[in-house]
């Protein structure tokens, strides 16, 4: 009996401070918010105050975030001293009143910009079909372009690299290369246009903390932001990079030029196991040449990295071992959702920490949304374990 009544005291003890909590929250479970910074045209007088104002909303902290311009003049571009001095001045002011201050690195997403080179750039598998005419025994090649690859020839279903025999049919040659996605960094602001870059290459990721990572820190000073960010991966049709060939054969123990053709397209007896083997060698070579080398470089400049870890190129679930601080996208309750995979993810790999992008699309167009409509929305999000 008094076990019994020690544990029912200790139950009530819990839920006294998990009221006290949730009645005035402390500061590091409070919201934050995406701070959108258009252009970029800030200037410090609008800096401070809207800083001000979501300390007096109740909010925690920020997550900067340049992006496109809202107005032809007034514009500074990214990176420059004068973008570089408002971040500094922001942190300062930040700090002063007690709000988190985390950083994106990179303007827009997915990560990329002017300093990556086409040969750095987000890549894929391409494939052209050539028809080769009635008693032809050549075809004419497709044009290779700067950062691409001829990876090789196929006739039904058959790899050669000599003359076509003499056929009384149309014929219809595949031609598969190593290309680029040509994709451009989405919402990216004034001064960040460019490439994507290759997830899947130490270089690139190396060259991006390099270029955009480094001058970033340097003007948060002595204190580092808390967390670094990077939004979900979103590099469509990013499936390849220029040592695929040699780490595939590394990784899985076979050849898979002579397979081009069944993982292209889905179809034959073994199409589903070669495209398993062709995503695992993916899912490891993001894990490896993007996620760890960006996670190592923030600890070891006594920052986090937060990460939504989800999207293309193919990471998976267990990819979210490899950051700090795993973050989910999607209020979804009865279907899957990638704030599921990030809390499950959390809970799997030791990460009490977990956030969610919220609100990005509820009611869209914006400002349709009530505030009821928001607290059902961030309801959800905690019910699903955020």
């Amino acid at each position: 009996m008094a076990a019994a009544l020690a544990c029912a005291a200790q139950a009530q003890d819990k839920l006294a401070i998990v009221a006290s909590h949730l009645a005035a929250p402390p500061a590091d479970a409070r919201p934050m918010v995406r701070w959108w910074w258009f252009g970029p045209a800030v200037a410090k007088p609008e800096l401070e105050r809207e800083l001000l104002a979501m300390k007096a909303g109740g909010f925690g902290g920020v997550e900067i975030q340049p992006v496109y311009p809202m107005q032809i003049d007034g514009n500074v571009p990214y990176l420059s001293p004068e973008f570089l001095d408002a971040v500094s001045f922001t942190n300062r002011t930040a700090r002063a009143n007690g709000l988190r201050v985390d950083m994106t690195l990179a303007s827009g997403w997915p990560y990329g910009g002017p300093h990556v080179k086409v040969t750095e750039a987000a890549s894929r598998l391409r494939m052209v079909n050539v028809e080769v005419p009635a008693g032809a025994t050549s075809f004419p090649m497709p044009a290779i372009g700067a950062g691409e690859k001829l990876l090789g020839t196929f006739l039904n279903g058959s790899a050669f690299d000599a003359a076509l025999p003499s056929a009384p049919g149309l014929r219809t040659v595949q031609v598969y290369i190593a290309s680029r996605t040509g994709q451009q960094v989405k919402r990216a602001a004034i001064g960040a246009e460019g490439f994507v870059l290759d997830h899947m290459s130490r270089s690139a990721v190396e060259h991006h903390l390099d270029a955009v990572a480094a001058p970033l820190l340097k003007a948060f000073g002595d204190q580092p932001p808390y967390a670094v960010f990077s939004d979900s991966l979103e590099a469509y049709g990013s499936d390849w990079t220029d040592d695929f060939l040699a780490e595939f054969k590394r990784r899985r123990g076979y050849e898979l030029t002579p397979h081009l053709p069944e993982i292209y397209s889905g179809q034959g007896a073994d199409a589903a196991a070669l495209r398993h083997d062709w995503g695992l060698t993916q899912t490891e070579l993001v894990n490896e040449r993007y996620l760890t080398p960006i996670d190592n470089w923030a600890r070891a400049h006594g920052t986090r990295f937060r990460s939504q870890t989800y999207g293309e190129p193919a990471v998976s679930m267990s990819s979210n071992r490899l950051v700090a601080l795993p973050e989910g996208e999607g209020p979804q309750f009865r279907a899957f959702s990638f704030t599921r995979l990030a809390t499950s993810a959390a809970h799997l790999y030791g990460r009490p920490v977990v956030s969610a992008e919220t609100w990005t699309w509820l009611h869209s167009p914006a400002f349709a949304a009530t505030p009821l409509d928001m607290k059902a929305e961030a309801d959800r999000m905690l019910l699903q374990g955020v």
